[in-house]
């Protein structure tokens, strides 16, 4: 084994066995195990949090818990440079830090062809809806199509964008595409294909804390055809996923998050014949801060509903690269750690400054559960569990222990420096990076109740959906500092196997006054 100067990096723990936890009956069941190999089977922007972070605790409920080792945060401060000799990714790396890209650059109308060629095909209506979840934009897009010409076989190309070469080592990045994509014509799924595009040069470099890259795009397309008789009307729908693009860096233990953005082009639709008939888009916010969603374009072109919806209505319109739209789903934050000593280890803390807002992440606080399933082999699910502490060799949830799926099963929180509550970020079931296996085989909380100060009661409900950083749960209409959160389960997302109820994380988000003292790493 190399020798890294008395410790071993956190990506470079080799294997890390994990158990799914065991119904109350055992009798006839065994272990569901999952076996974690790091850093290598980590997506890479989440192996460059692990090697340049030293908390497993999250920072941000969209940049949270990237780390997946068993090392002592404050080990991760000797991180060697020798670690970037190891790496072949998507980061430029500097001293102890580095860049790297996330999400889906862009995504947008369909096109009648990737080569400017004609069509005899109008739009004569555009349906566009785009909800922002808190990782990723869902999006469904209803055209109603007819055909002015002659009978024809008529190409379809909906365009993606994907981080191109990192500038510094000229490799490809690895880069997302969308997810869950699906046409149907006339309510029929339709058959696609990916056609490669033309690499689209930066016209500037990327901005940053740290680093200005020239960070490219690489254009694909995904590629249908259509059969339309002469005079046809069809009905086209496309609905797909894409992660928010995101240009990160980090340097030593502290983390500079870009804007999360979502970008949909309308301009491609200016390759069908004559413009868009008539239109619509609808805007919907889906997670916890829409306070954080800003529409940067087009410029007043969107109406505010409310709070969490925006529309924009239209006609004749043939869309040119002003009508492209870019929203920024969550801005941009800096973190910092609060410091390295023991006490700062042991309470998991962190400085969040986004904007004017100024936050104190942390697990400062000792919890008690009102039951607890047994212990099996050397794996244990107390609810000390849910702070995350990486310096545990075995990583496994708190887990309630009554008959059935836990309705009613509570956890108290008797927090050590009360502060005003900005939120609980909570990662429910069972949570392994490699493995879904054990968060699908166990329960999930769908429904939780809170209360605050034995005062404030609310109810939470939780999308079921595995997200890669922990789910933030806002807290509205209380600014006391809270001294004591009781967490109650009143609804689950059944386990396909067991029905133990498990939550592996609560971290505590608190509202600060005044911009904290900060030591940012040189």
């Amino acid at each position: 084994m190399r020798d890294w100067g008395g410790f071993i990096p956190r990506g470079l723990i080799l294997i890390n066995r994990h158990v799914a936890i065991q119904p109350k009956s055992r009798a006839t069941s065994k272990p569901v195990h999952s076996q974690a190999v790091l850093p290598f089977s980590l997506p890479y922007e989440r192996f460059m949090h692990a090697a340049w972070n030293r908390k497993y605790a999250p920072e941000d409920y969209r940049f949270a818990m990237r780390s997946a080792g068993v090392l002592k945060r404050a080990a991760m401060k000797n991180l060697l440079l020798g670690m970037a000799s190891l790496v072949v990714g998507a980061s430029a790396l500097l001293a102890n830090g580095g860049a790297w890209q996330t999400g889906v650059p862009g995504t947008g109308s369909v096109s009648a062809s990737n080569q400017n060629r004609a069509s005899n095909v109008t739009i004569e209506d555009e349906k566009l809806k785009i909800d922002l979840h808190p990782e990723y934009a869902a999006v469904e897009v209803h055209y109603r199509m007819h055909n002015t010409g002659p009978k024809v076989q008529q190409d379809f190309f909906f365009p993606v964008e994907r981080w191109g070469k990192d500038p510094d080592t000229d490799t490809n990045t690895k880069s997302d595409d969308v997810g869950q994509y699906q046409i149907t014509v006339d309510g029929k799924e339709l058959a696609s294909t990916s056609v490669p595009g033309s690499k689209q040069e930066a016209s500037e470099a990327t901005p940053g804390q740290l680093w200005q890259e020239n960070v490219s795009t690489i254009k694909s397309w995904k590629k249908s055809v259509i059969p339309f008789e002469r005079n046809q009307t069809r009905e086209v729908t496309v609905r797909y996923r894409a992660n928010y693009a995101e240009n990160d860096e980090s340097v030593s233990d502290d983390s500079h998050i870009s804007d999360a953005t979502f970008a949909y082009s309308l301009s491609p639709a200016a390759t069908w014949k004559g413009p868009i008939g008539k239109g619509k888009i609808e805007i919907n916010i889906l997670h916890p801060e829409p306070e954080d969603v800003s529409i940067e374009k087009p410029k007043d072109r969107f109406q505010k509903i409310n709070d969490t919806r925006y529309e924009w209505a239209f006609e004749n319109l043939k869309p040119t690269l002003a009508d492209d739209i870019r929203i920024v789903a969550h801005s941009k934050y800096d973190s910092y750690p609060t410091g390295y000593s023991e006490e700062d280890t042991q309470r998991h803390a962190s400085y969040v400054l986004k904007d004017h807002q100024y936050f104190l992440d942390h697990t400062d606080y000792d919890a008690t559960a009102s039951s607890t399933l047994a212990p099996h082999g050397k794996r244990n699910y107390d609810v000390v569990n849910i702070k995350g502490d990486p310096s545990r060799e075995i990583q496994s949830p708190w887990a309630e222990g009554v008959e059935g799926d836990g309705i009613g099963e509570s956890i108290t929180l008797n927090v050590k420096r009360p502060l005003p509550l900005y939120g609980i970020l909570i990662r429910p079931g069972y949570y392994d990076y490699d493995n879904k296996d054990p968060w699908l085989k166990n329960n999930r909380v769908a429904a939780l109740e809170i209360t605050l100060n034995d005062e404030h009661t609310f109810t939470e409900n939780i999308p079921d959906e595995r997200f890669e950083s922990p789910y933030l749960i806002r807290v509205r209409d209380y600014d006391k500092p809270v001294n004591k959160i009781k967490l109650v389960i009143k609804g689950v997302h059944r386990g396909t196997q067991f029905r133990d109820t498990c939550i592996s994380l609560v971290e505590l988000r608190a509202a600060l006054t005044k911009k904290p003292e900060i030591q940012p790493a040189r």
